[in-house]
């Protein structure tokens, strides 16, 4: 029972809220709709889907293939389903049995909008930014990286940086070390308890500073990076053995290590 409900959470989490299950009605509907237009259809279209959703849903498929192969990114199993092509297919083939043009644009019309309305603008201001370079990485990401190889003293440096700039550090330079990246989050595998606790505090307004700089310290972490539009620190260091080396577009404070 444990693997059913590890296995609907994957699913819910790929869903996501109410536009997506909407829109997987509306593909499980097209698909079932496919297993009746005919033989192509069912070779093709349904089976191949239906596969998929056999093995994905089978809990002993999950303990056995993807605790052990694909531990985080289970949901991504159901890419392989032909959504989009299976609800395409299926509106324009049932609207081609009418007779009148007319109709047959009215259904795909209707059908458009259906899937318009249900579900929600993936190119907002939530989501998509214009460009700050040619790397379409955010800038302070990129001036804070350079400024840290500035200082490097062999050929990587470790680093903590906010949590909006864990990505983006890594994508710019290997060089740039970070002490926990995305996988703070649960997305591939667990981090370590320090790691882990330097994260929390980091998401936190009020983080704890000095346990922060003494895990920095034992991890051979020579630089941090806090966003001090967010998080309420003293802008002196200095007794935790970090001085405040520069400041990123007057928000990201970037302290090394004090050396000695």
């Amino acid at each position: 029972m444990g693997y059913v409900l590890a296995v609907w959470g994957e699913f819910v989490n790929f869903i996501g809220g109410r536009s997506g299950v909407i829109h997987f009605v509306l593909f499980a509907a097209a698909l079932v709709c496919c297993f009746f237009l005919g033989k192509w259809e069912r070779r093709r279209l349904f089976f191949p889907a239906a596969l998929v959703l056999v093995f994905f849903f089978n809990p002993f498929f999950y303990k056995y293939v993807g605790m052990r192969f694909l531990s985080g990114v289970y949901w991504r199993l159901l890419w392989m389903l032909p959504s989009s092509f299976v609800l395409a297919y299926t509106v324009v083939k049932l609207s081609y049995r009418l007779k009148k043009d007319v109709w047959r644009i009215g259904v795909v019309a209707v059908a458009c909008v259906v899937i318009a309305v249900t579900g929600k603008p993936i190119f907002s201001g939530e989501t998509y930014t214009e460009r700050e370079n040619v790397y379409e990485l955010p800038g302070a990401a990129i001036e804070i990286t350079d400024f840290v190889e500035l200082w490097m003293t062999d050929w990587k440096e470790t680093m903590i940086v906010p949590n909006e700039l864990l990505c983006s550090i890594r994508q710019y330079s290997a060089s740039a070390c970070l002490l926990y990246g995305r996988n703070a989050e649960g997305f591939i595998a667990d981090i370590g308890e320090d790691e882990a606790k330097v994260y929390q505090e980091m998401s936190s307004e009020t983080p704890d500073v000095g346990l922060i700089t003494e895990i920095a310290r034992n991890k051979n972490c020579r630089f941090i990076v806090f966003n001090t539009s967010f998080h309420q620190i003293p802008e002196d260091l200095s007794e935790y053995g970090y001085w405040r080396a520069t400041v990123i577009d007057d928000v990201y404070a970037v302290y090394c290590r004090t050396e000695g």
